[in-house]
């Protein structure tokens, strides 16, 4: 099979490339920057809001899987990141259908959902999210309604919406590996009350694969794994470590409160803040009954032991030298 990737140097998508890549595909990536010859891909430079390149990109392609997207948990509203991560998905999809491809793949997020009630099992029937208009939430909300109005003229359209990706091969690190690592080494003043659903990037990539030829057309599938608190993700970093670890658990009222010298302090160091009002709401406000039964029954997506995921991605971090 042909097939044209977005977002395939991210994390996702450093695994799930040599899957395709093992089962003979031939890849058209694209990137915004050179990368080592390989072969059975062809990389491709150029933007993703240009109807030109969106249409070459995708033209003699089986199937075509969009991943790039601008991820944010800025407090403020970002047009222009809602504008690339919605348009460019119109365009991909548009460009494949009129190229002719059979396939196309739009990896969404959970965070598209709306997550209340909190503790009742939520699956894709869920409402979309109603938060923040322009944030990076309702832009996959927004993309995955584009991408379904293309599910036609010869397109089957799936969506694919994991929860919060960790596992090993996270080069970058991504913001939960960098999570992992702070906590591992004990670079870390205390914990946020709440949690998520972690799932493996390793299961995400393999349902990514499987939607290629299975799943229905038009229909979106959520990837969770576990739901877990970052006093318990803690407890299993430690176990590996051999060592416990001991950080307090803040009030959501001090953490708050303490926005305004994490901004500060961001101001003067040149980084990104340490947290912001929007990730404590996503560890606050998170369903703890994320249900991905769809995908397990049409894509036989499987899951792994959150405490297994986490020894693997530590040691693959040891492995590369990003811990010692």
């Amino acid at each position: 099979m042909k097939i044209a990737i977005t977002g395939a140097t991210g994390y996702i998508g450093s695994v799930l490339t040599p899957i395709l890549l093992a089962e003979g595909h031939e890849l058209r990536i694209h990137t915004r920057s050179a990368q080592p010859e390989v072969t059975g891909i062809t990389y491709v430079y150029g933007s993703l809001l240009d109807p030109e390149f969106t249409t070459t990109f995708t033209s003699g392609m089986d199937a075509v899987i969009h991943m790039a997207a601008i991820i944010s948990v800025s407090d403020q509203p970002d047009k222009e990141a809602f504008r690339f991560n919605t348009e460019s998905t119109r365009l991909l999809a548009a460009a494949a259908q009129q190229s002719g491809a059979k396939r196309f793949l739009l990896v969404s997020s959970i965070t598209a959902y709306d997550q209340y009630p909190y503790e009742e099992k939520m699956d894709e029937t869920r409402p979309f999210t109603q938060g923040m208009r322009y944030g990076y939430d309702h832009s996959k909300a927004v993309s995955q309604q584009i991408a379904m109005t293309y599910n036609r003229d010869g397109l089957e359209v799936i969506v694919l919406a994991p929860t919060a990706v960790v596992g090993p091969f996270d080069k970058r690190p991504s913001l939960i590996g960098d999570a992992v690592i702070r906590i591992y080494k004990g670079n870390i003043p205390a914990l946020f009350p709440g949690g998520v659903d972690f799932v493996d990037v390793r299961h995400v990539a393999i349902a990514i694969v499987r939607a290629l030829t299975a799943g229905l057309p038009g229909e979106a599938y959520i990837l969770s794994g576990q739901w877990t608190t970052l006093k318990t993700l803690a407890t299993h970093i430690g176990e590996i470590r051999g060592k416990r670890v001991f950080l307090p658990v803040l009030p959501v009222w001090l953490v708050m409160g303490l926005l305004p010298l994490v901004r500060y302090y961001a101001r003067l160091s040149g980084g990104a803040p340490y947290y912001t009002r929007q990730s404590v709401y996503n560890l606050t406000r998170s369903n703890r009954s994320i249900d991905s039964s769809k995908a397990r029954r049409d894509l036989g997506f499987g899951t792994a032991d959150l405490a297994t995921t986490l020894k693997d991605t530590v040691q693959w971090f040891k492995e590369n030298k990003m811990l010692s």
